[in-house]
Protein backbone atom coordinates (compact mmCIF):
# COMPACT_ATOMS: atom_id res chain seq x y z
CA UNK A 1 0.00 0.00 0.00
CA UNK A 2 2.54 2.23 1.07
CA UNK A 3 4.38 1.66 -2.13
CA UNK A 4 1.05 2.41 -4.44
CA UNK A 5 0.91 5.67 -2.47
CA UNK A 6 4.43 6.59 -3.07
CA UNK A 7 4.21 5.84 -6.90
CA UNK A 8 1.16 8.17 -7.08
CA UNK A 9 2.59 11.10 -5.49
CA UNK A 10 5.75 10.57 -7.40
CA UNK A 11 3.52 10.77 -10.65
CA UNK A 12 1.64 13.77 -9.60
CA UNK A 13 5.08 15.58 -8.83
CA UNK A 14 6.53 14.65 -12.31
CA UNK A 15 3.47 15.45 -14.24
CA UNK A 16 3.11 18.51 -12.76
CA UNK A 17 6.69 19.74 -13.44
CA UNK A 18 6.01 18.67 -16.86
CA UNK A 19 3.29 20.87 -17.26
CA UNK A 20 4.99 23.59 -16.06
CA UNK A 21 8.14 23.03 -18.23
CA UNK A 22 5.27 23.08 -21.19
CA UNK A 23 4.11 26.46 -20.52
CA UNK A 24 3.24 27.83 -23.64
CA UNK A 25 3.85 31.73 -22.57
CA UNK A 26 7.53 32.56 -23.28
CA UNK A 27 9.51 35.25 -22.14
CA UNK A 28 9.89 38.13 -24.64
CA UNK A 29 13.66 38.51 -25.10
CA UNK A 30 13.66 41.70 -26.52
CA UNK A 31 12.17 43.56 -23.81
CA UNK A 32 14.45 41.99 -21.38
CA UNK A 33 17.54 42.73 -23.64
CA UNK A 34 15.95 46.38 -23.44
CA UNK A 35 15.00 47.05 -19.90
CA UNK A 36 19.00 47.44 -18.86
CA UNK A 37 18.62 50.64 -20.40
CA UNK A 38 16.22 52.09 -17.84
CA UNK A 39 19.35 52.74 -14.87
CA UNK A 40 22.12 53.31 -17.96
CA UNK A 41 22.72 55.96 -19.69
CA UNK A 42 24.56 56.42 -22.72
CA UNK A 43 28.41 57.34 -23.08
CA UNK A 44 31.14 58.40 -25.88
CA UNK A 45 33.91 55.59 -26.28
CA UNK A 46 36.12 58.21 -25.34
CA UNK A 47 34.81 58.33 -21.80
CA UNK A 48 34.98 54.11 -21.38
CA UNK A 49 37.66 53.17 -18.90
CA UNK A 50 41.21 52.00 -20.35
CA UNK A 51 40.59 48.53 -18.96
CA UNK A 52 37.22 48.26 -20.97
CA UNK A 53 38.86 49.17 -23.98
CA UNK A 54 41.30 46.74 -23.65
CA UNK A 55 39.26 43.73 -23.54
CA UNK A 56 37.25 45.40 -26.37
CA UNK A 57 40.10 44.87 -28.89
CA UNK A 58 39.57 41.21 -29.07
CA UNK A 59 38.14 39.95 -32.58
CA UNK A 60 34.55 39.23 -31.14
CA UNK A 61 33.76 42.93 -30.14
CA UNK A 62 35.09 43.88 -33.89
CA UNK A 63 32.69 47.58 -34.76
CA UNK A 64 31.94 48.49 -31.05
CA UNK A 65 33.32 51.82 -31.57
CA UNK A 66 30.70 52.79 -33.53
CA UNK A 67 28.28 50.75 -31.20
CA UNK A 68 26.48 52.13 -28.35
CA UNK A 69 28.11 52.22 -25.17
CA UNK A 70 25.65 52.35 -21.73
CA UNK A 71 27.14 52.36 -18.74
CA UNK A 72 24.91 52.43 -14.91
CA UNK A 73 24.93 55.83 -12.74
CA UNK A 74 27.38 54.45 -10.37
CA UNK A 75 29.91 53.44 -13.37
CA UNK A 76 30.30 50.00 -12.20
CA UNK A 77 29.23 48.35 -14.80
CA UNK A 78 28.89 48.80 -18.98
CA UNK A 79 27.05 47.18 -21.57
CA UNK A 80 28.42 47.80 -25.29
CA UNK A 81 25.52 47.08 -27.95
CA UNK A 82 26.80 46.53 -31.77
CA UNK A 83 24.97 46.65 -34.51
CA UNK A 84 25.34 44.38 -37.03
CA UNK A 85 24.64 46.37 -40.54
CA UNK A 86 24.52 43.43 -42.73
CA UNK A 87 21.85 41.44 -41.02
CA UNK A 88 20.59 44.45 -38.74
CA UNK A 89 20.58 42.47 -35.89
CA UNK A 90 22.48 43.63 -32.58
CA UNK A 91 24.45 42.23 -29.70
CA UNK A 92 24.47 43.01 -26.80
CA UNK A 93 27.89 42.55 -24.37
CA UNK A 94 27.88 43.48 -20.28
CA UNK A 95 31.12 44.32 -18.39
CA UNK A 96 31.94 44.77 -14.96
CA UNK A 97 33.57 48.08 -13.72
CA UNK A 98 37.45 46.33 -14.63
CA UNK A 99 36.34 45.58 -18.56
CA UNK A 100 35.73 42.10 -17.55
CA UNK A 101 32.96 40.30 -19.13
CA UNK A 102 29.82 39.27 -17.53
CA UNK A 103 27.38 36.12 -18.77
Amino acid sequence: MKKLMLTIAAVFCLSAVAVHAQDPQKKDTTQQSQNFREDMTVIQSSEIPETLRTTLQDAQYAGWETGTIYTSKAKDSYVVEIKDATTNKSKTFRFDANGKPIE
